[in-house]
């Protein structure tokens, strides 16, 4: 198969007009705890100026009877087909400096040929530092600030050096082919994980967002205000604050987490903390409740409406499964015109379930 075929320019861009030094990837992989990219991605788009400048060719690389789009039935007839789009965003930051979006669901198919196209791409754009953005539920309280680790592909790229603690296997998102095949081409690539608080991963949680545009800057990213996200975030944090005082066993779930947390921060006093087999551990059987295909926030999905936080469950005792492979050889593509833009959907609104 022609690897060429994948991506395309649209028509009215000029790719060779095309410059900025970075890009922001937020394609879905395991879940987007707390909407934390589906936030980013409304956020920028929604007070930056932007434009979609190119697409990936979506009928060759997702599964429509395995993630099935959402179409509304309207008596007779249908409408509003949510159509999913992989996309890519040329925005301005405040500063005038131009930066890439990348957007959309995870790719079903051909991932070794994505993994080149993009690579293409980053080539064309002169693109000198990729960052990957996602959430990920973790047993943090809601009332510290939210850690963001990272990961690279080559350790050495990494501004702050915050990082999983441990090694373990797991079953691979495509963002982690993709950081390889990044860094194998000797491009930077970096990836910045948000813990949410896994008692509010499945509601939109801005703080998760504001942490991600924090350490975008740290991580030499454009600088992104985040004001509008802190305008959602305070309603957030009050509802979330008043579900807790009304339920005793939702606030010593929350005093347990914050003794864990501030004892692992404080660790170099000699505190008993979780080893790092056993956060590696309890990351893998978290892991490992995601069948393939599972994918929380999709593009043209509904994410789901919050509710009331629910106290941790046990972990399940499942083993943790190994990596599955993609198994398809592919050759690299090189970037053709074609397709039409498509507006940024809203983002979502706290609400309570």
């Amino acid at each position: 198969m022609d690897p060429t075929t994948l991506f395309s320019y649209e028509r009215h861009v000029d790719s060779r007009a095309l410059h900025g030094r970075t890009l922001l990837v937020t394609l879905g992989a395991y879940s987007d705890a707390g909407d934390a990219q589906q936030l980013v991605d409304d956020h920028l788009l929604n007070t930056l100026s932007s434009r979609v400048v190119g697409r990936l060719d979506m009928d060759q690389v997702y599964d429509y009877a395995g993630r099935r789009p959402e179409v509304t039935l309207q008596l007779d007839h249908f409408a509003d087909y949510d159509k999913p789009e992989i996309l890519l965003h040329e925005v301005t930051a405040l500063d005038g400096e131009t930066f890439f979006l990348l957007t959309g669901p995870e790719p079903s198919f051909q991932w070794e040929r994505v993994a080149s196209a993009l690579r293409i791409v980053v080539e064309q754009l002169g693109i000198e530092r990729t960052l990957l953005l996602q959430g990920f539920p973790a047993p943090v309280p809601h009332t510290r600030e939210l850690p963001v680790t990272r990961f690279a592909g080559d350790p050495d790229s990494i501004s702050v050096r915050r990082t999983m603690p441990g090694t373990f296997r797991l079953r691979a998102p495509f963002t982690a082919l993709l950081t390889m095949r990044l860094a194998e081409g000797g491009h930077e690539v970096v990836g910045l994980t948000v813990h949410v608080p896994q008692y509010l991963h499945e509601m939109s949680y801005p703080d998760a967002a504001i942490a991600l545009l924090g350490a975008i800057t740290e991580e030499q990213g454009p600088e992104v205000p985040s004001g509008t996200l802190e305008a959602q975030a305070q309603p957030v944090r009050e509802a979330v604050t008043a579900q807790i005082d009304a339920q005793p066993q939702l606030q010593e779930m929350v005093a347990d987490l914050e003794s864990r947390f501030d004892r692992m921060i404080t660790s170099g006093a000699g505190a008993e903390v979780p080893t790092a087999d056993a956060i590696a551990a309890e990351v893998e059987q978290y892991l490992a409740t995601f069948e393939p295909g599972d994918e929380k926030g999709e593009a043209g999905a509904e994410t789901g409406e919050p509710g009331t936080p629910q106290p941790e469950e046990a972990p399940q005792s499942e083993e943790t499964p190994q990596s599955e492979k993609d198994g398809e050889d592919r050759e690299g593509p090189a970037a053709s015109g074609g397709g039409s833009a498509a507006s940024p959907s809203e983002g979502p609104s706290p609400s309570e379930g």
